[in-house]
């Protein structure tokens, strides 16, 4: 039995070595993330159009319409469109007052794609050249001063998409109340994907995984979409499988820089991730197929569509593996404790080896993320340590909300969530 227990155990080792020898292209995606990126510069004014879903929002877009009010681009090239489901909604008239914008009620909203779409259609039958592009910005954002014009710099790159940086508005606020360890925690989600990820997909003209705030779509995307035709809850995951079947081109542009709101509390955050899990869900079952079909059945294999399709497989088997190495040997483990059998210790080191090596990882990958860009990591010595051991715990929740998520008959709906009561710092 000793044999065996050992037997398996190299096993697993030998495929965690496998594992770590296929994932190692992926350092790449780590490097590019340390590199600078350079900073474009555009000869044209483009006239742009601001989007903001914001039902029921009234209580935290202020902070969003006052940012808008201090852009640096020029104002006369770009409108702002504010989104809402009521008439009545007190929004309407603080958009009025504070931005001078254009607004558009879509009743029965139950997904933010259908708010967008009710937007951008009667903005191509009202005017359909006005706008050189679309920026989608979510209600509880804030914008740097210039966003607006690094955005209009990002056109001369020539790509169709672009999604801007992601800062973390809770760490502006004055109020400590504003962050916890959770937000802390999350926020770090953003970097991991953008700076660890999507910097090396710009570099290589990769489509890009997207987040659908600080988001630029050009004019003649919208016109071949028609609109906005993404209905699951995760639309801006569905708009990059759909750039993957149109070949639309996309791009992290870190220097259009947004500050996105991360919820404080731990139920929020976890609904909130069950949201975006279950979008990925929906979107997988309707795209994934088609992206298969596109990557090998047209005549010649189209590489770059293996990130999307493959890249995450060695992570997701090494988990898999490991979390079921885990369970089976501190389960044995516990049983032949019970009847004082010394196999019980050998299998007790298997267990916590499998959760150790897990772990270890997860740990790494936070501490590149903590130190790939300082400047967007505010927090301070105590709380970056509690967060580099906190938060492999914090990622190992989404194995449990895969497990929510296939095995609840409730469906999920879009919807607005609790906001931080946001007050900016006194030197801003």
């Amino acid at each position: 039995m000793e044999a065996l227990i050992a037997n398996i155990q190299n096993i697993y080792l030998l495929i965690c070595l496998f594992l770590l020898i296929v994932y190692i292209p992926r350092i790449w995606y780590y490097v590019d993330g340390f590199r600078k990126q350079p900073h474009l510069v555009s000869a044209k004014k483009h006239r742009l159009a601001l989007i903001v879903p914001a039902k029921n929002e009234s209580r935290s877009i202020g902070a969003l319409f006052d940012t808008i009010d201090k852009q640096t681009y020029d104002r006369s090239m770009f409108d702002v469109h504010v989104v809402v489901e009521d008439p009545h909604d007190p929004t309407i008239e603080m958009a009025r007052r504070q931005v001078d914008a254009f607004i558009h009620v879509v009743p029965e909203q139950t997904r933010k794609g259908e708010a967008l779409d009710g937007a951008l259609k009667a903005i191509l039958k009202e005017d359909p050249d006005r706008y050189d592009a679309f920026i989608i910005v979510d209600a509880d954002n804030l914008i740097h001063p210039d966003f607006m014009m690094e955005m209009n710099n990002a056109l001369s790159s020539d790509r169709q998409i672009i999604i801007g940086k992601k800062y973390i508005k809770n760490w502006e606020a004055s109020d400590r109340k504003a962050r916890s360890l959770i937000c802390n925690c999350t926020a770090l989600v953003y970097t991991m994907v953008d700076d660890l990820s999507n910097a090396h997909r710009t570099r290589r003209n990769i489509p890009i995984s997207m987040c659908g705030t600080g988001l630029l779509v050009r004019a003649d995307v919208i016109k071949d979409l028609g609109g906005w035709p993404y209905r699951t809850l995760t639309e801006d995951y569905e708009l990059m499988m759909d750039c993957i079947l149109r070949g639309y081109t996309s791009m992290y542009y870190k220097h259009a820089i947004v500050y996105t709101e991360e919820p404080v509390e731990h139920h929020t955050s976890f609904k909130r991730r069950m949201r975006w899990l279950s979008g990925y869900s929906q979107c997988n079952k309707i795209y994934r197929k088609r992206v298969l079909k596109k990557t090998f059945g047209e005549g010649k294999i189209i590489w770059r569509n293996f990130d999307f399709l493959y890249s995450l497989i060695p992570v997701f088997i090494f988990a898999g593996a490991s979390l079921l190495v885990s369970i089976v040997s501190l389960l044995a483990a516990g049983a032949y404790a019970l009847f004082f059998s010394p196999l019980w210790w050998p299998l007790l080191c298997g267990g916590l080896l499998a959760l150790g090596l897990v772990y270890g990882a997860i740990m790494l990958f936070t501490l590149l993320a903590l130190i790939v860009d300082p400047k967007a990591i505010k927090m301070n010595p105590l709380e970056i340590i509690i967060v580099l051991i906190v938060n492999p715990l914090v990622m190992a929740e989404f194995i449990w909300i895969f497990v929510r998520i296939f095995t609840s008959t409730n469906s999920l709906e879009w919807d607005n969530v609790d906001r931080i009561a946001y007050t900016p710092k006194k030197d801003d």
